[in-house]
């Protein structure tokens, strides 16, 4: 995959999120930063796949996507989620949904159960993802306001 092959999809993702966002009804000061974090994450999982699998690179996206979320919302004043669900719609495993099923109609229970442990293992590395950064956010946040809490303003 060369360079210009992952910013090409980098920048169909951008739009691919913004319209996402849009018809998500998401706030217009927010549509560009949610396209943003959406483009950025499909480049992190791009460059991912070069070295790792997957499950691993689809991991390793979603951390950058939550953590990019969170960074916007704060800067923005907003729920997270308005960056997080367009952002993420790039990263979910619809195709591996559609084989799984595909495959069990067809009486193919073996690729079925395949591609329906490899949608899992997808699924299963976003939430992961999730929660890690959200933790981390909500950890750092329970510091700032115990040290606020301990040293006042004076």
């Amino acid at each position: 995959m060369t360079l210009f092959t992952i910013v090409l999809e980098m920048a169909v993702a951008f739009v691919a999120v913004f319209f996402i966002a849009v018809t998500l009804e998401a706030p217009k000061r927010t549509l560009r930063y949610g396209a943003l974090a959406g483009a950025l994450g499909w480049g992190v999982y791009l460059v991912g796949l070069l070295f790792l699998d997957i499950v691993a690179a689809t991991f390793l996206a979603s951390l950058f996507i939550a953590w990019i979320a969170h960074l916007f919302a704060r800067l923005l004043k907003t729920p997270v989620t308005i960056y997080f669900i367009p952002a993420f719609i790039t990263l979910v495993p619809g195709a591996g949904v559609y084989q799984s099923v595909y495959s069990f109609i067809n009486k193919e229970y073996a690729v079925a159960q395949q591609h329906l442990v490899l949608t899992l293992q997808i699924s299963g590395a976003i939430a992961l993802a999730i929660f890690i950064v959200d933790s981390l956010f909500g950890l750092m946040a329970r510091i700032k306001a115990s040290r606020e809490k301990n040293n006042p303003a004076k």
